[in-house]
């Protein structure tokens, strides 16, 4: 099925994942996050963030040896999605959703100012990750994004005059909207080299710790006391839907996708919220609902199709760990690609080599990150040299092997996969 509609699998599960995560994200705000505006934001957040952080506590126990090897810019990319994404945009638009249904500021002015997240995440994707996209990706993603627009608004349509872009709330509005495209940007640094799970797990974490501070700073962590139990029931919901749920799909998804992808993906969450409003209150969509749904789902289909390009980069050997495996340990690894062992061409000196490339945790022996090739029919010494490697496909993910010898026969056996 995904070779006729010429989607790669892996990116349509990723995208799957992060346009369920949207659905999830939808009931949030019709139908969860409305009962708590008579609360301080930050209290909410903490509350569905240390839900979520045990709830996901397990993952980060389990992979705790891959926390210990994170390298700096690993932890300033996790501080800065828990910064940005976590405290900061769910506060702000906590704070600018609370504002509206306590009549202080029209949804319109909310939801309109919201909708800038893409366009944020877009340019901040070019910027830090370098994501180089075809001028035909921007046509489709505005047409995305405008279809979002007319099916956030529905039947009655955007009243300009209704917009108070100098209302304070509408501040939060907007900071919330580059805070959350700067977390999915920064996300898609963070998994490029972590679990998904581990991701979000400490994303939760460090956003709890966050919070709970800001609450000390204000003096509102007494407000945790006026949680009613229709409160607590939904604190739960939120954790295991639009919360810790929600965030461990986006992050499945967002290990499998590009952040520019991710983020058109994500408007997902407005055709969710009105197929949600036909299901739960009858309302049907208009004709122009209607035609944004058929011009959004066409447009992210396009998006997502895949590319088929192959990935190349250069690089220099360098001495490895010494543990007897015959590999040729390279000088690169912030490599645009999921962790996994590939098959691939080597360049070197005007001849071609096949082989095989980990890329990732040495999982076996709990150690960072590396890239090292095993080169197929090839007798030298490749140390201090420059090379050149295409990379063919993904043949498996990384497995942790309980001795050095159960990781060699499986070398051997990936090997003969090699032609």
């Amino acid at each position: 099925m995904f070779k006729r509609l010429k989607i790669n699998k892996r990116t349509a599960l990723g995208a799957g994942a992060i346009m369920l995560a949207a659905l999830f994200r939808s009931l949030d705000g019709i139908f969860l996050r409305p009962q708590f505006y008579t609360l301080p934001a930050v209290v909410v957040v903490f509350l569905e963030h240390i839900l979520g952080f045990l709830v996901l506590l397990p993952w980060l126990v389990k992979r705790r040896w891959k926390i210990k090897v994170l390298s700096r810019n690993d932890w300033f990319a996790i501080i800065g999605v828990s910064v940005l994404g976590g405290l900061i945009g769910t506060v702000f638009i906590t704070k600018a959703f609370f504002a509206a249904f306590g009549g202080q500021i029209t949804l319109a002015t909310v939801i309109l100012l919201q909708k800038l997240q893409p366009v944020f995440a877009l340019i901040l994707a070019r910027i830090i990750l370098k994501e180089k996209l075809p001028a035909k990706f921007y046509v489709r993603a505005l047409l995305a994004i405008g279809s979002g627009y007319v099916l956030a608004f529905g039947q009655d349509g955007l009243n300009v005059f209704s917009i108070q872009f100098w209302h304070h709330a509408a501040f939060y509005s907007l900071i919330a909207a580059f805070a959350f495209g700067a977390g999915t940007v920064l996300g898609k640094k963070v998994v490029n080299n972590l679990d998904f799970q581990l991701t979000a797990g400490l994303r939760f974490g460090i956003t709890s710790i966050l919070a709970f501070i800001v609450l000390l700073v204000t003096g509102d962590l007494g407000s945790i006391s006026l949680l009613t139990p229709h409160h607590r029931i939904s604190l739960v919901i939120i954790v295991f839907t639009s919360g810790a749920l929600a965030m461990f799909l986006y992050y499945f998804g967002l290990k499998r996708v590009k952040a520019s992808q991710a983020t058109i993906l994500e408007l997902f969450r407005p055709l969710s919220a009105v197929i949600l409003d036909y299901f739960l209150n009858g309302n049907i969509l208009t004709p122009a609902q209607m035609t944004a749904t058929i011009i959004l789902l066409f447009a992210i289909y396009q998006i997502v199709k895949s590319q088929n390009k192959l990935v190349s980069f250069s690089a220099n050997v360098v001495h490895g760990q010494g543990r007897g495996f015959h590999t040729a340990n390279l000088d690169v690894i912030n490599l645009e690609l999921p962790h996994g062992i590939y098959l691939i061409d080597m360049s070197w000196k005007g001849k071609k080599y096949k082989g095989l490339m980990h890329f990732g945790y040495r999982a076996t022996f709990h150690e960072a990150i590396s890239t090292e090739l095993y080169l197929a029919n090839f007798d030298g010494d490749l140390y201090r040299q420059h090379v050149k490697v295409t990379v063919q496909k993904k043949i498996r993910d990384i497995i942790e092997f309980p001795t050095a010898e159960a990781l060699k026969a499986q070398i051997a056996k990936d090997m003969e996969q090699v032609k």
